[in-house]
C-alpha cells in the first residue's frame, strides 16, 4: 500500500507504535483511556481494517460523495499524503496499520483526550443556554450515546433544537428519535452518509450554537460554518483532514 514519503532523516513522519497508555498524558486522560480500551472502543482490533481505511482515502481523493459528507469545499486539493497523515495523527496509527488481521487500530489515549475536549465544548455551550442540534447517520450503533448526550445538554441548561419530521412523500426523509435527528420513515431508522437531512434541519432551526453529530449530519454543519463536535470512523478520512485544517 502507498505510504507517505519519509522526512529528511529517513524516518516515517508518524512511526507505528502501540497504545499510549504509558505516555506522558496524565489523569483524567489515562483513566478514561483505560475504560475506553476495556470497552473495545479503541485498541488493536477495531471494526475497520487497513485495506478499508486506505480505500476510503482513495475515494476521498476522487471526490466520492459518500466520503466527503457535504464538505467538498473544505477538502480542496487534498492529496494522499495529507489525508494519510491526518488520519494517522487522529488515530495514533497509520490507517493501514494492523496488529489483528483485518482489524484497524485506535490509540485509546488520543480517543480519551478527544472525548474530554468534545465534552468541554458541549458543556461550555450548554451551560450558557446555547441551542444544540444532535443527529446521527449511525442510529443502530450510536443512538443511545446521543440520547445520553441530549439528556446531559438539558441537565446543563442547554436548549435542544428539533424541527418537524419529514416522513411521507419527502424527498429527504427526516425523523427524530427523541432529540436526535435521523434518516427514517417513521417505522425504520437508516444508516446514511447524506448531509441533506441536516441541511433540512439547519434550514428551519434558526440560530444553532453547536451541532453534535457524525457523517453527513455533522458535515452539513461544518460546511455551513456552524461549530460541531463530530464522531469519526477510522474510515472517515474527510473528518481527519478538515480537523487538521482547523475547520471543526
Amino acid at each position: 500500500m502507498p505510504r507517505p514519503e519519509r522526512d529528511e532523516t529517513g524516518a516515517p513522519p508518524f512511526p507505528d507504535r502501540g497504545p499510549l497508555l504509558d505516555s506522558l498524558l496524565v489523569d483524567p486522560v489515562a483513566e478514561y483511556a483505560e475504560l475506553i480500551l476495556r470497552a473495545g472502543l479503541a485498541g488493536t482490533s477495531t471494526s475497520h481494517g487497513g485495506d478499508n481505511n486506505v480505500r476510503k482515502i482513495k475515494l476521498l481523493l476522487e471526490g466520492d460523495e459518500s466520503t466527503t459528507f457535504g464538505m467538498e469545499a473544505l477538502l480542496g486539493e487534498v492529496g494522499f499524503d495529507e489525508a494519510y497523515r491526518a488520519v494517522e495523527r487522529t488515530l495514533g496509527y497509520g490507517p493501514d496499520h494492523e496488529e489483528t488481521p483485518g482489524r484497524g487500530c485506535i490509540d485509546p489515549a488520543r480517543t480519551a483526550a478527544g472525548l474530554l475536549e468534545a465534552g468541554g465544548r458541549i458543556r461550555e455551550v450548554a451551560a450558557e443556554g446555547g441551542r444544540v442540534v444532535i443527529g446521527t447517520g449511525h442510529p443502530g450503533a450510536l443512538l443511545l450515546y446521543y440520547l445520553g448526550v441530549a439528556r446531559w445538554v438539558e441537565d446543563l441548561g442547554g436548549r435542544l433544537v428539533r424541527t418537524e419530521p419529514r416522513i411521507r412523500g419527502a424527498e429527504v426523509p427526516l425523523d427524530w428519535a427523541g432529540a436526535v435527528a435521523i434518516l427514517g420513515n417513521g417505522a425504520s431508522m437508516k444508516h446514511t452518509h447524506d448531509p441533506a437531512p441536516m441541511r433540512s434541519v439547519l434550514g428551519e432551526a434558526g440560530t444553532v450554537d453547536l451541532v453534535v453529530a457524525d457523517h453527513g449530519f455533522a458535515g452539513a454543519a461544518v460546511a455551513a460554518g456552524i461549530p460541531a463536535v463530530a464522531i469519526m470512523d477510522t474510515n472517515d478520512p474527510a473528518w481527519a483532514v478538515v480537523s487538521a485544517r482547523g475547520r471543526t
